[in-house]
């Protein structure tokens, strides 16, 4: 993946390449089997750094299940190689490194994101606090929209017309609150 490469996003869901007698060892165990089975769409990369690094971010959010936090979050030691092998969908020669990856940094948290995967911005609470947040899956190419928006409610300026779509005061609404409860999937990452 060359420096100049935008952000690349696989939409489609897949099964990550294992070797015949790697996938039948993974499938062994109830441990492990997960490795086998069908992973979400999403994974996405793009370069990291300036100049001549060769730092490129992997992220991929495949672990969908809807969870109370804890601290510190647990990190998942096979990511690195999940999001790797996951890639190679999109970029094959990613596959020249199933044997010997670089050794990765290992960064992670949660992906947090509200029921219709809609962002959090604007205010909350008592008087002169705001919420930015919630933008799980697309908070590299949502940062600048939500941070022009979130700046307008802390300056006063006039705000977009859809400004109330991400406001944390949507769930006061009882109308959107039933829309909710029959949203379903919607294809967003």
């Amino acid at each position: 993946m060359g420096r100049e490469a935008p952000l690349l996003i696989w939409t489609d869901p897949q099964s990550l390449p294992w070797e015949e007698d790697e996938r039948e060892a993974l499938a062994e165990e109830d441990e492990t089997r997960w490795l086998t089975e069908a992973f979400p769409a999403g994974v996405h990369t793009r370069p990291e750094g300036a100049g001549e690094s060769q730092t490129f971010l992997m992220l991929w959010e495949y672990k969908t299940k809807v969870m109370d936090p804890v601290w510190p979050p647990k990190m998942d030691e096979q990511y690195p190689e999940v999001a790797l092998r996951g890639l190679s969908a999109m970029l094959p020669r990613m596959k020249e490194y199933f044997g010997r990856m670089p050794r990765p940094q290992l960064d992670g948290g949660y992906y947090t994101k509200t029921r219709e995967n809609l962002p959090l911005v604007g205010p909350m609470g008592p008087g002169g606090a705001f919420i930015i947040g919630a933008v799980s899956g697309y908070g590299i190419m949502s940062a600048c929209g939500v941070g022009d928006l979130l700046g307008a409610h802390i300056t006063g300026s006039e705000l977009p017309s859809y400004a109330s779509a991400f406001e944390l005061s949507r769930y006061e609404d009882a109308e959107y609150t039933k829309r909710l409860e029959n949203w379903g999937e919607n294809g967003q990452l």
